[in-house]
């Protein structure tokens, strides 16, 4: 009676045994991002390595719908805001030569400033608590062939910060292009220059650069697409804040770089690897880089770049030596859910799908079945779970039906985003927005004064009251 036991043990084992297990990790991260690409929410390239060694390198997608060209590891991307790690490596290399002091006043530097502005610390500017307003979001002022020199010049008429120097952190491009033109003042040549001969020469990255007016993009040059997918390429190079185009290999050169002193001490790197101290609130932003932690108290290092159609994004894991590397050009891709993913994958736990975008799925509902069937899906999206329904989502369709030219339809959706998120002063800003573009400059104002009722540092609306009234 023992023996048949026997049997069957052995034949469960050795079943056992032909069944296969998982897929290694490698395959699992490939599994993922062609997933990602069939779900519409992937077009660009990636670049996975650990301890210097690639363990996953690919692309998925087109570069350019027109001529159909493949995207691949060698395209250039538009980096957007992950030019500014360049920018703060420079001053960082200013600072560890000696020419320059990171608790310095920016207006030691650069004396054009206003005395209230020129206030801030160098340290203060890296890690965006200086207080100086933002170019773009806050003063309105981005505009098509705008030079850095043409932002400096703005600043003059700025007689003070939106909030005192160490006060709280707020995300400033101005900052970063004040850095590039201290960079250019002390070096003595332009900053693209100084970024050339500085980083990407010694790094051996021989496919990043910037595209400052004069020069034409190069054909193999990665095609921007907004969410909504028109063609939406980034304007000219600014200077400081963002701009580059680079690769996924040649950013891993500069990644593999920052753990040795070919650019930077160590030490200086340890500071600029530690969040910023604010008064009031938190920061997780160091000098070019955000900081995290994960629950076994791991460093994460990264930034994101997003301009026009442009998306990019760096991880840093220094104690994993880990990096996630991600250049996409089609819209607002989930970049830091795609990593976790991927950093799941390796330690061999379950991950999560990003979420989709709603906008994008409304639209398409919007174009086929009107404004009431998009808010209907909106309101069973939210139960669902399925799809990010977030403020930032709605804000995108109404701004693709203003540029579309249906405005009653944006308007719907801007208040739809003011009744779900009630105390964002920038729902109601751009509501006002399209009630001024409707002609209804009643309306508008209202709105405009709700917004600063929200927020009253809220530039924007205080700069559109003064115009409408």
């Amino acid at each position: 009676m023992v023996r048949p036991t026997v049997f069957l043990l052995f034949f469960t084992i050795a079943l056992q045994a032909q069944q296969p297990g998982p897929p290694p990790p490698v395959a699992q991260i490939a599994a993922l991002m062609q997933q990602l690409h069939d779900r519409g929410q992937f077009d660009g390239s990636a670049l996975i390595a650990q301890h210097g060694k690639i363990l996953y390198r690919s692309a998925l997608g087109l570069a350019d719908e027109t001529s159909h060209r493949a995207f691949t590891p060698e395209t250039p991307s538009c980096l957007a805001s992950l030019s500014k790690p360049f920018t703060a490596t420079l001053i960082l290399m200013l600072a560890d030569h000696g020419r320059l002091h990171l608790d310095d006043p920016i207006g030691r530097y650069l004396p054009e400033l206003p005395d209230p502005l020129g206030a801030a610390t160098l340290r203060q500017v890296l890690n965006h608590t200086s207080g100086i307003p933002d170019y773009s979001s806050d003063l309105d002022a981005e505009r098509p062939g705008m030079s850095a020199h043409d932002v400096l010049n703005l600043l003059r008429k700025i007689d003070h910060p939106i909030f005192p120097p160490g006060e709280k952190y707020q995300y400033s491009n101005t900052g970063y292009i004040l850095l590039g033109l201290v960079a250019e003042k002390l070096y003595g040549k332009p900053l693209l220059s100084d970024l050339r001969e500085r980083i990407f020469k010694p790094l051996g990255m021989t496919h990043t650069f910037g595209l400052p007016p004069e020069l034409p993009k190069p054909a193999n040059v990665a095609s921007g697409y907004g969410d909504f997918g028109e063609l939406d390429n980034a304007g000219p190079y600014v200077g400081g804040d963002g701009g580059l185009y680079s690769t996924v290999d040649d950013l891993l050169k500069f990644d593999q770089a920052l753990y040795t002193e070919k650019l930077v001490r160590q030490q200086t790197l340890n500071d600029a690897f530690t969040p910023g101290k604010v008064r009031s609130g938190t920061t997780t932003y160091g000098l070019g880089w955000n900081i995290t932690s994960d629950p076994t108290g791991a460093l994460h290092i990264w930034h994101t770049g997003n301009t026009a159609g442009y998306r990019a994004y760096m991880e840093r894991v220094p104690a994993a030596q880990l990096t996630v590397i991600l250049l996409t050009n089609h819209g607002n891709t989930k970049r830091p859910d795609i990593s976790l993913a991927v950093q799941n994958i390796l330690a061999g736990r379950p991950y999560n799908l990003p979420r989709r975008s709603i906008a994008v799925a409304m639209y398409g509902t919007l174009l086929q079945g009107g404004i009431d069937a998009a808010i209907e899906q909106y309101e069973s999206a939210k139960q669902a779970g399925d799809y990010d329904t977030g403020e930032g989502e709605l804000n995108t369709l109404g701004y693709r039906l203003v540029s579309v030219k249906r405005i009653a339809d944006a308007i719907r959706i801007f208040t739809l985003n003011t009744t779900e998120h009630p105390s964002s002063s920038n729902a109601f800003d751009s509501l006002a927005e399209a009630y001024q573009i409707s002609g209804d400059k009643a309306s508008a104002v209202r709105y405009y004064r709700l917004a600063l009722e929200k927020d009253p540092r809220n530039l924007h609306a205080t700069a559109m009251l003064e115009k409408l009234q």
